[in-house]
């Protein structure tokens, strides 16, 4: 299952729970295997609602400019780089760079 929660938080349910981006989460599910946050922007990394739905063994994927507020939240960091593969326990993705083109 798929469900859109606001702006641009995406969250993926299956044997596995992933959120994407988690803003505006409207309340503590504490559910999530795995969390991708894409940039550091805070409606994209956002401490207030990580902290809703993040458990002891959660992992916290995100981008080097997060990862010191990441690791304000757990020890289960992992940072990734645009343009590559990556495999982590059963799931496997890939990296792309992003940007606004409206913005410099």
């Amino acid at each position: 299952m798929i469900e859109f929660v606001k702006h641009n938080s995406i969250k993926i349910k299956g044997s596995k729970t992933i959120y994407i981006d988690p803003y505006k989460v409207e309340k503590e599910y504490k559910d999530a295997d795995y969390i991708f946050s894409t940039h550091s922007h805070y409606d994209h990394f956002s401490e207030e609602d990580i902290k809703k739905i993040i458990k002891p063994e959660t992992k916290l994927i995100v981008v080097e400019s997060s990862k010191k507020d990441a690791l304000k939240l757990t020890e289960n960091v992992i940072v990734v780089e645009p343009e590559r593969e990556y495999e982590l326990d059963s799931i496997s993705f890939s990296t792309k760079y992003a940007y606004n083109v409206d913005k410099q």
